[in-house]
Parts: structure tokens; C-alpha cells; sequence
């Protein structure tokens, strides 16, 4: 349970190619004017947890599904809150759509809420892939309105975040891939609420802990100094399982190589990550690390050969068929000044790209690499 709740903790933004990526707003103390309210306070407790009330979500926009404009008694309501830039998010859709229909004969609604815009919602579901693996309610809450009835109330800060709901009451909060046994006996009315509550408040260790690093997470965006974090990490990491661990020590190397500028740490760290990442078969995770390098805002120290090195490998595994990989491959490769391969690379991963606003992004990129020249990098 730690770990689940750790990783929640840092499931940071992440960095997908062909998508633009916008970096969080800087928390920036403010004095009060003359006769102004005084600044809210942030609060140091969930003010919605299992048992709370749940208000219906204010939602903009519903973009595949019936929209819902109230909970009906009796039925089961999932508000999962994720982006289309979130790996672990995509990652979860056929798991989401799998409980949906399992429970659909019950009145289950999943409804799943994302902040962007509806424009970016709209053009990631009419790819036929992620068309055919979101078999749910989808809406976008551009206003962040929803985000703050829930995510906000309940000091969630990661996603994918799901809440439960039935009979306007919150039953379980947690990430979704978690969400099976949980559904099973609240569908069933065997659901003990009043022990879900104890269970995300405490005084279990799990929750102290995750509210610590939650702190001094945000502690450390606003002075650069990221060593208690890091150290409260470790021993989170050191107590996770191997799967667990990975995903962690993840999140641990875009922080060394990005916020808290570590590099020489940071590359030692994703070293390990690529290995264990190439014998695990996991292409989407190399990706993700050879994107990140390549393209992330925060980092200041750019390791081209190791983007190129880790995004060969995920294409491999791969099998060279993975549109979004070979875009990060091709992307490498003009880093390194192969501007030759870099256009060969493009077209292919333009091949493997169905329509949509990525492949025209693609598409964009390649007349830059056959247009231009890559910058020699000393």
C-alpha cells in the first residue's frame, strides 16, 4: 500500500513526443492589496476523503459518452482524473474499460475528467487507437473546476487519481489500476466505508508518509533543494517491490535530471533504469526516458548520446512499428547531427502513425529535418 501511495505521489507530468508539454505554474508568495481578502491558506488536511460528501463534478465538456449531469441513488460513479500526456494514464484505459463493462449491467459510470483542452482531448480519441481502448465516459475540464472538487479537496497530486462514488458519498480513493476489489465489494454493498476512511487518513504509516513527501515535494519546487526529498525516496524505493521500485527510481531520475539539476547522478541512475528497462521489455519506459532527455524544459544537461542509446533500444523492442518511438528515435538522431537517419527514421515513424494531430505534427517535423541542418553540439 506505501508504495502505491508514493507512486501516486510522483506521478509527475510526463513528456510524450509530438505533444506540447506546459511546465507547472511557480508558486510565488503574494501580499495582500489595501482591502483585499486575505490569500487562502493551503490546506494541511484532505477536506474529502472515503465518506465525504460528493458534489457532482463541474464538468465542460463531454467528449465520447452520454453526458451525466447528476448522481443517480444507487449507482456507481468512477471520476478518474488523468491527460493525454500521462503515461501511466494510457497505460490504465483498457483496465478502466474492462470495469466498465464488467459492471455496466449494475449502473456503473466511469467518466473519466482531464484538464486539458477540449481540442487536445478531441484529437487524442479520434485515433483509432485510443478510440478502441477508451470504452467510457470521457469529458475535459479546461477550468480545472472539477480538479478542485476532488483532486484538490482530497491533496491528491498525481494521476491517474479515481474516486468512487455511490449515493453521493466518496467510497474509495486510490489509483485505478488498484480499483478492482475495492469496486467489487462496493458494486456487491459488502463496502466498508468507515474503515476506507481510517485506512486514507490515518494513522496508518502509509498515509504520513505519502503527506510527507507530498511536502516537501512541494517544499522543494519552491527552494531547488530536493536532498530530504530525495532521502525520504530512497527509503520508499528501498521498500518497494521490483516493479514498484522501477517506476519510482523513474520518476527519481527526472527529478535529478530535471528540477533538482544532478546530472552526473541522474545519468548514473537512468543507466540502471535503461538495463533493467531493456531486459524487462519495456519500450514505453525507454521512450519516456530517451523523450524526456531530449525534450524536457527543465533539463539543462543534455546526454544525446544516451537519448539515442535508449531510444534505439525501446524501437528495438519495439520492432521498429511504433510510431510515437521512432519520432523519439528520429529526434536523437538529429541531436547527434544524422540528419540522414534522423529523415529516414521520421518516415518511418510517420508510417506508423495513424491520423490524427500527431502524425501531422510528424509530418512538420520531417520538413524541419529535410529543410534544415542539426546544430553541431560540442
Amino acid at each position: 500500500m506505501l508504495t502505491l501511495l508514493v507512486a501516486a505521489t510522483l506521478a509527475f507530468p510526463q513528456t510524450v513526443p509530438a505533444a506540447t508539454t506546459v511546465p507547472a505554474a511557480k508558486i510565488v508568495p503574494t501580499q495582500n492589496a489595501p482591502g483585499a481578502k486575505p490569500a487562502a491558506v493551503e490546506p494541511q488536511e484532505p477536506t474529502m476523503f472515503p465518506g465525504s460528501p460528493a458534489p457532482f463534478p463541474d464538468i465542460s465538456n463531454f467528449i465520447k459518452g452520454d453526458s451525466v449531469t447528476a448522481f443517480e441513488p444507487g449507482k456507481v460513479y468512477v471520476m478518474e482524473f488523468w491527460a493525454t500526456w500521462c503515461g501511466p494514464c494510457l497505460t490504465g484505459m483498457p483496465h478502466l474499460s474492462e470495469i466498465q463493462a464488467k459492471y455496466a449491467d449494475k449502473g456503473l459510470r466511469i467518466i473519466g475528467i482531464s484538464n486539458e483542452k477540449l481540442e487536445t482531448v478531441s484529437n487524442f480519441l479520434a485515433k483509432p487507437e485510443w478510440a478502441a481502448k477508451t470504452q467510457y465516459t470521457l469529458c475535459t475540464d479546461p477550468d480545472k473546476s472539477a480538479h478542485a472538487q476532488y483532486m484538490g479537496a482530497a491533496m491528491q497530486n498525481g494521476i491517474p487519481t479515481a474516486f468512487i462514488v455511490k449515493d453521493s458519498v466518496v467510497q474509495w480513493i486510490g489509483h485505478p489500476m488498484s480499483m478492482d476489489e475495492p469496486m467489487a465489494a462496493i458494486v456487491g454493498g459488502s463496502w466498508n466505508v468507515a474503515k476506507a476512511k481510517e485506512s486514507f487518513l490515518g494513522p496508518g504509516q502509509a498515509t504520513k508518509v505519502q503527506r510527507r513527501m507530498s511536502a516537501l515535494l512541494r517544499e522543494a519546487s519552491k527552494t531547488g533543494d530536493y536532498a530530504a526529498f530525495l532521502v525520504m525516496l530512497d527509503e520508499a524505493i528501498a521498500k518497494a517491490d521490483p516493479n514498484e521500485a522501477m517506476s519510482m527510481e523513474l520518476q527519481k531520475f527526472k527529478i535529478l535530471l530535471g528540477a533538482a539539476n544532478q546530472p552526473d547522478a541522474a545519468y548514473a541512475l537512468g543507466n540502471k533504469l535503461v538495463a533493467h528497462m531493456t531486459t524487462q521489455k519495456f519500450a514505453m519506459g525507454l521512450n519516456e526516458i530517451a523523450w524526456f532527455v531530449l525534450d524536457a524544459p527543465t533539463v539543462k544537461s543534455r546526454d544525446y548520446a544516451f537519448a539515442l542509446k535508449t531510444a534505439n533500444a525501446a524501437a528495438t523492442l519495439s520492432d521498429n512499428k511504433d510510431g510515437p518511438i521512432l519520432d523519439t528515435l528520429a529526434r536523437a538522431y538529429w541531436e547527434t547531427n544524422d540528419a540522414k537517419q534522423a529523415v529516414e527514421t521520421q518516415k518511418l515513424a510517420i508510417a506508423n502513425t495513424p491520423e490524427g494531430q500527431m502524425l501531422d505534427e510528424m509530418k512538420e517535423t520531417l520538413k524541419k529535418y529535410e529543410q534544415g541542418a542539426p546544430a553541431k553540439k560540442g
